[in-house]
């Protein structure tokens, strides 16, 4: 694996993100997912002076971006986490299907690669665990909630 390479994939995917946010920020939690036939990414940040969270899919209407300015950044965050799959499978590593980067303002990084079988939830149940597990949201919707609850009790079943 060249690390050298995967290094500049990840500084590339942190520029985009932080190229995104007009406002200055302390913390980024970032998903980033690629299958077959399907790939989605978002983030959420903390602006600096808020301990609330923003959903990067919210940036152009919350700042008035324009829409198609935001998107264009969103389609080169997606072309940087393709080109790190594609790296992964070039090298024969092991494909990851999901990964979570959390970085902040001062240079500190993570990254966890997740290898998991998405195939049966769907993008929407995915989100609402991951917002939970990552950021401690709780869904707005009852359906939200009620996946959630399901979620964490199936959980709780299979430790016992």
């Amino acid at each position: 694996m060249n690390d050298e390479k995967l290094s500049k994939l990840y500084n590339e995917i942190a520029e985009v993100v932080i190229d995104t946010i007009p406002e200055k920020w302390f913390k980024v939690y970032l998903y980033g997912e690629v299958g077959e036939g399907a790939q989605e990414s978002y983030f959420y940040y903390y602006p600096e002076e808020n301990s609330t969270p923003i959903y990067s899919h919210s940036i152009f209407e919350l700042f008035n971006v324009p829409e198609e300015e935001y998107f264009k950044k969103w389609h080169r965050l997606l072309d940087c986490i393709k080109r790190m799959k594609k790296e992964f499978i070039d090298n024969d590593q092991e494909a990851w299907t999901n990964f979570t980067m959390i970085f902040d303002n001062t240079g500190k990084f993570n990254i966890d690669f997740n290898y998991d079988d998405l195939s049966d939830e769907n993008s929407h149940e995915r989100m609402i665990i991951w917002e939970y597990e990552h950021l401690g949201l709780m869904p707005k919707s009852n359906s939200g909630k009620k996946y959630l609850e399901k979620h964490l009790k199936n959980l709780e079943d299979t430790k016992n």
